[in-house]
């Protein structure tokens, strides 16, 4: 992997506080146009964008280039062995190095300073000088996640009311009752889904509302947080291809489909090999 581009941030000791970090001059984005930005200054520098990828040059990372400008979610499709969930990795390598979050108890995600999901963010701020907020800072490994899809629930990935905090007296009606899944404590990341096909409907569904709104709703509670994260899914051809196996509301939600190929010539395969 070619050498880091650190933000200004990230190059000098972090603010610690959001007074601190506002007077930095810090200026919140979203994750796609965080991709897009480091992106578009990796490929002006002529860097390896996909290192240790072979074969693909004139075929599949042109097309990946044009999605991560569109700053659209991706669909790999491919047979087994085509490095499918290594350019899905590789995709964390475009990410600021750090990015602040709202370090405060009783929130589940890693808040935008400049734009908090929960209620508990929100409150904190309301009641909180600039100076007494503490900001701590997000590693870009930290990301990324994927999931296998067979076997994957609802509950696993959008999340589903806890009842143990019902137990506790809390209602059902609020956002305090709920245990989030994957995708929502992504925000701010990448996730990642491999074998979509094989995917739960259920969840196929709660993934439409996630791309066409990017918000999430849990046992009919519309919870309407404005998620900020890129999907990419992997699938292959032949069960992707089959009726019914992925609904077609979600397939119409995903920007841009790559398709992955084995090598064409045999010098390209042995490299690999090695």
């Amino acid at each position: 992997m070619t050498e880091d581009h650190e933000s200004p941030l990230s190059s000098q000791q972090h603010p610690k506080n959001l007074a601190a970090l506002l007077e930095s001059g810090w200026q919140t984005k979203s994750v796609k146009q965080e991709l897009h930005d480091n992106f578009v200054r990796q490929l002006a520098a002529g860097e390896d964008l996909f290192p240790g990828i072979i074969g693909y040059d004139d075929t599949v990372i042109p097309e990946i280039t044009l999605a991560i400008l569109a700053q659209h979610d991706l669909l790999f499709v491919g047979e087994k062995g085509q490095g499918k969930s290594r350019l899905m990795r590789n995709l964390v390598r475009f990410l600021d190095p750090f990015v602040p979050y709202l370090d405060i108890p009783g929130t589940p995600f890693h808040e935008d300073p400049a734009r908090p999901l929960s209620s508990a963010a929100k409150s904190f701020l309301h009641s909180h000088a600039p100076e007494h907020v503490p900001i701590g800072w997000w590693p870009r490994e930290q990301r990324y996640a994927e999931r296998l899809a067979p076997g994957t629930k609802f509950a696993d990935v959008i999340g589903e009311i806890d009842p143990a905090k019902l137990a506790g007296g809390i209602s059902m009606s609020v956002e305090d009752a709920l245990h989030f899944g994957l995708i929502p404590r992504m925000h701010r990341g990448i996730f990642a889904i491999n074998e979509l096909p094989e995917l739960d409907e259920l969840v196929q569904v709660g993934l439409f509302n996630v791309l066409e709104e990017r918000d999430v709703q849990i046992r009919g509670y519309p919870v309407r947080f404005d998620l900020d994260l890129m999907i990419l899914f992997s699938a292959n051809p032949a069960t992707y291809n089959r009726s019914g196996k992925v609904i077609p509301q979600l397939k119409d939600r995903i920007g841009a489909m790559i398709h992955t190929h084995y090598p064409r010539e045999r010098d390209l395969g042995i490299a690999i090999m090695e």
